[in-house]
């Protein structure tokens, strides 16, 4: 039997560094850099701030995401998953932060379809 891969979707508030040799628009590449993460698609993405720097520019952004593989936790003491800890917002946190010029600052889940 195959197992069904879950998709969550949560919306972050990320900080996202931006190569000055990359191609396209800040926004452009801040979703390349966020779709980097393994696992990760950008359904929305709104840039609320930029920084320039020597060699990138950081761009501060509100990005709506899917996510594959996130399971909701079930926890008897919290009757959602966005306030369990080590839920599915915490986790995919854990996962951008992993991802190359990608800080989390917030991870909110959206939807768990």
């Amino acid at each position: 039997m195959a197992a069904a891969i879950r998709t969550q979707t949560v919306e972050a508030t990320v900080s996202v560094r931006v190569s000055q040799a990359a191609g396209g628009d800040l926004a452009a590449g801040t979703r390349r850099q966020l779709e980097r993460v393994d696992g990760v698609a950008v359904e929305g993405l709104t840039i609320a701030g930029v920084r320039p720097g020597l060699n990138d520019t950081t761009v501060e952004a509100v990005a709506t995401l899917s996510v594959d593989g996130e399971e909701p936790v079930t926890d008897p003491e919290h009757h959602t998953d966005a306030d369990a800890p080590g839920g599915v917002a915490d986790r995919v946190a854990e996962r951008l932060s992993d991802g190359f010029g990608v800080e989390p600052e917030r991870v909110e889940l959206v939807d768990g379809a």
